[in-house]
């Protein structure tokens, strides 16, 4: 057969990983490149490679996560959102995961992904379950309401070279002669080994049996925090004294773990309460249990000292780049299921001046899609807003164009939306830059939208709570400005 006849060789599976420059995905990427061709997603752009494509996506724009998974067959959604990605946050890492897992699983489908691999958390069967670990369960659900076929991926704590939860471990144990250990460390737990969670991703990005499944990926090995550090002092050689109290506080843990763990308090915190969930204590699927090469702690703790030793010394976790000057605010609702997001944009405009009286004024600009913020004493208007129609019943947008609060009038942006099938509602604030000097804005402006917001919050709940004729029959065609 000559050249001209010969068959083109199948085209490989376009991969693109959010998450790509984290833990778990810059050690996953390179195993993925020789069957796949690779796209990793990261905030800032990057030189190019010639192992895999990276493509610039901020996972809060709509417009941009769209961009970014262009092409894709395959999406893996490795994103948590526990560090501040802006000057000042207002809001829940819960909540930011709402709106990042929502944004992505919206682009997926409007990309035509055949399949999403999401790697979350194991979650306790019954008990305490703890905001973090709730967040993960509220993600599987913004993914699969996307239309997509989903696989879930509930891992243990991942251990491994350069990863924050091992750091953080071993960061103790070298800096504490001794410990005192609240009642949430001999809370039940399981551990997994970063080699053992990139072949099961691996394997859920070939195999047809995983697709559209939920896996606990475990290694079957019972563990609680306290037999974690007393195998991290024996690994590194370590005589430590630990005592068991019976206090279930975590409070002063946190600061503790802070202080002498190296890490963010922002990370920490939700990390210590899912530490006192009673996680299931089960024995690998036979789908995942194949893959499982690391079938205890101590293990890992070997391998993982082995490897750690060629890594440049680092904290366990830098804070995440943040932008200068830029405020996100984002706040949970209470879902309207019957109504559109333009009901409660509209609802919004109507209940603010009611709920100032008559100190605060919101006006529409006849023949525009505009709406004025305005304080009675002022001529000129706090905030001027403009609706842009993306067509969507379950997002509004409004972006900052003017007034006398804001310093730009190209960046910022207030929107409602409803998720996952109009389960979940959030209000947020992105890219808006304050005029008013920042410790001023700090002290008063950003409390009073969080205050703001929160009323308006109460308010929704009320209406929720109002018969069908107070409320109003859902709107047939959207209410739009």
């Amino acid at each position: 057969m000559n050249e001209g006849a010969a068959k083109l060789a199948p085209s490989k599976p376009v991969v693109v990983i959010a998450g790509a420059s984290g833990f778990v995905g810059s050690h996953l990427w390179p195993t993925l490149v020789g069957d796949f061709e690779v796209i990793g997603l990261a905030r800032a752009p990057r030189p190019p490679s010639p192992d895999m494509t990276w493509r610039a996506c901020d996972l809060y724009s709509a417009t941009s996560t769209v961009a970014a998974l262009a092409g894709a067959d395959i999406a893996v959604y490795l994103v948590h959102s526990m560090m501040p990605s802006s000057r000042l946050f207002q809001g829940d890492f819960h909540d930011t995961d709402l709106l990042l897992a929502d944004n992505f699983a919206k682009a997926a489908a409007r990309a035509g992904v055949k399949h999403i691999v999401y790697l979350g958390g194991l979650v306790p069967p019954e008990g305490y379950v703890s905001p973090h670990l709730q967040s993960r369960l509220e993600v599987e659900e913004v993914l699969k309401a996307s239309g997509c076929p989903v696989t879930c991926l509930r891992a243990g704590m991942v251990v491994g070279p350069g990863g924050s939860s091992f750091e953080i471990l071993r960061a103790l144990v070298q800096r504490l002669p001794w410990m005192i250990l609240p009642k949430w460390t001999r809370s039940s737990g399981q551990a997994v080994f970063l080699d053992d969670v990139l072949a099961v991703i691996r394997a859920s990005l070939r195999d047809p049996a995983f697709v559209g499944r939920t896996f606990d990926l475990v290694n079957g090995e019972p563990l609680n925090y306290e037999t974690m550090l007393r195998q991290t002092a024996d690994a590194l050689g370590k005589r430590r004294l630990m005592v068991p109290v019976p206090i279930a506080s975590t409070g002063f843990s946190k600061r503790w773990v802070q202080l002498f763990g190296g890490a963010s308090y922002e990370l920490i915190s939700p990390l210590i309460d899912s530490l006192q969930c009673d996680l299931p204590q089960l024995n690998p699927a036979p789908e995942i249990a194949r893959y499982i090469r690391y079938p205890t702690f101590a293990s890992m703790l070997l391998e993982t000292l082995r490897r750690s030793d060629a890594l440049p010394k680092k904290k366990p976790t830098a804070a995440a780049p943040r932008t200068n000057g830029t405020v996100r605010s984002i706040q949970r609702l209470p879902p309207i299921p019957n109504h559109d997001s333009h009901f409660i944009s509209n609802e919004y405009i109507k209940w603010l001046p009611q709920f100032f009286g008559t100190f605060i004024r919101v006006t529409r600009v006849p023949g525009t899609p505009r709406v004025n913020f305005s304080m009675v004493m002022l001529r000129s208007p706090l905030l001027v807003l403009e609706f842009i129609d993306q067509g969507e019943d379950v997002r509004n947008k409004f972006h900052i164009v003017g007034g006398l609060l804001t310093k730009t009038t190209d960046t910022g942006w207030l929107e409602f939306r409803q998720i996952a099938h109009r389960r979940f509602t959030l209000a947020a604030i992105h890219g808006f830059v304050p005029s008013l000097p920042w410790l001023i804005y700090r002290m008063i402006q950003a409390p009073v939208h969080d205050w703001v917001m929160h009323r308006f919050g109460h308010h929704l709940q009320r209406l929720k709570g109002s018969a069908p004729s107070e409320l109003g029959a859902a709107p047939k065609e959207p209410a739009r400005l």
